[in-house]
């Protein structure tokens, strides 16, 4: 009996300090927030006064000036950031008729959290981020919307209650995705006059591409984007102060960070998902949390498919071997190449960002682009070919994929979705 009652006793001990060890552990939240062009931000110089939640987020941790999307538009970026591979590697894209999901036997952000004694939970605002399509599986607590446009307060608010209502255990790895700065540009009252008195006027859509190029629509399109960029961050601030209410926010590290950017007609169309050039590629990324220094600014290039194995190597976790980004809170390479691809379009395409210098280059016909970030940061000015970037970026684009991804059997019903958000057109 005197040994049953030990061994009890030293079991009850284990657990005890197993969980206080767990309690020691960073929570990690991971922000991401859809179509937001880190050059509408205040913390990457903006004009307008558009994000200062996110802006004290970047003052209190680490901003990466120069994060280049792997992709420009949803699946395939979100793909890269919850398995740190590019778009070539993981082939979460649409091609051949089809939305193709991630490998199942493709391991995530969540999953290998998970296994480490995480509890997981993701809120998320489009479809992408649901089923069929993986990359957000292996959570304990799922919150989806399939359209979540001017849904920022629904989701945070939701966020909120799961933290306050459940007894979440320790640590946690929690994803919240906001899509109000996609498409429609709708932004509620009193965030819709902030940067234009009259408000949307009933126009938060863009019209046939031949009238998308008055100056007026153009200036009236950025007003309206940069509302939903306020109103976004507005519910962000909610979500920061109601975290430290609770007593979350001093032992969790913070993630912020978008699956694509927004392009207002500089190379002569709207939106995202049909080219490569910076506003659709240019994103923000900030770190905050424990042991990360207040106020660094990183000029280095970086991309989303370094969120995974960075966090990873923070909670002092080991990175699987595939893994094609890296630890970006050590040393970062000045010459390193970060490559992207993955259009909707007639014709594909890849793009690769070496220092300042940047090739895009088209498959069929082929002919390439070359640009210095640095003197031209619009991509306006053409320069003699990068031989040697160009060649860079073949070889990446003949990367083979690591893995199989999913063919989405509701075909049709994906392509009336891409239709209705404007990729396909």
């Amino acid at each position: 009996m005197k040994s049953f009652v030990l061994c009890y006793l030293l079991v009850l001990i284990l657990l005890t300090l197993s969980s206080c060890a767990n309690d020691q552990k960073v929570n990690v939240v991971l922000i991401i927030i859809d179509t937001l062009n880190a050059d509408h931000l205040g913390c990457y110089d903006y004009c307008r006064d558009t994000s200062p939640a996110i802006d004290s987020l970047a003052a209190s941790g680490i901003l990466f000036r120069n994060c280049q999307a792997q992709a420009p538009w949803t699946l395939p970026g979100m793909a890269s950031i919850f398995t740190g591979l590019t778009e070539r590697s993981h082939r979460c894209s649409h091609y051949d008729g089809f939305s193709h999901g991630l490998d199942p036997e493709m391991p995530t952000l969540t999953t290998i959290l998970k296994e480490q004694g995480y509890s997981t939970a993701a809120l998320v605002n489009v479809g992408y981020l649901g089923e069929p399509f993986g990359i957000t599986k292996g959570n304990d607590y799922f919150w989806y919307n399939d359209d979540g446009s001017d849904n920022a307060d629904i989701t945070v608010n939701a966020l909120l209650e799961y933290f306050s209502s459940n007894e979440v255990p320790k640590p946690f790895f929690t994803v919240i995705h906001l899509f109000d700065p996609h498409l429609p540009y709708d932004p509620p009252s009193p965030f819709n006059t902030l940067f234009k008195h009259s408000g949307t006027n009933g126009i938060t859509e863009w019209p046939e591409i031949e009238l998308c190029f008055d100056p007026v629509l153009i200036e009236h399109m950025t007003a309206m984007y940069d509302s939903e960029i306020r109103w976004t961050d507005s519910q962000l601030s909610k979500l920061f102060s109601g975290m430290r209410e609770m007593g979350l926010a001093d032992n969790t590290l913070f993630i912020l960070i978008a699956d694509h950017g927004e392009e207002f007609m500089q190379h002569g169309d709207w939106g995202h998902a049909h080219n490569l050039y910076q506003q659709a590629l240019h994103i923000p990324l900030i770190l905050t949390g424990p042991g990360i220094e207040p106020g660094t600014v990183v000029s280095e290039n970086v991309g989303q498919y370094d969120v995974l194995p960075t966090v990873l190597k923070y909670l002092e976790m080991a990175v699987p071997d595939h893994v094609e980004g890296i630890n970006i809170l050590g040393e970062i390479p000045e010459t390193r190449v970060i490559p992207s691809s993955g259009v909707i379009a007639d014709t594909a395409s890849a793009a690769c960002l070496q220092g300042s210098k940047k090739v895009l280059w088209f498959v069929e016909p082929d002919s390439s682009e070359t640009f210095n970030l640095e003197d031209d940061p619009g991509e306006m000015n053409l320069l003699p070919v990068d031989s040697l970037l160009l060649e860079e970026v073949m070889n990446y684009w003949a990367w083979p994929c690591i893995c199989t991804p999913t063919e989405n059997e509701e075909a049709i019903i994906e392509m009336r979705r891409l239709e209705g958000l404007g990729y396909i057109r």
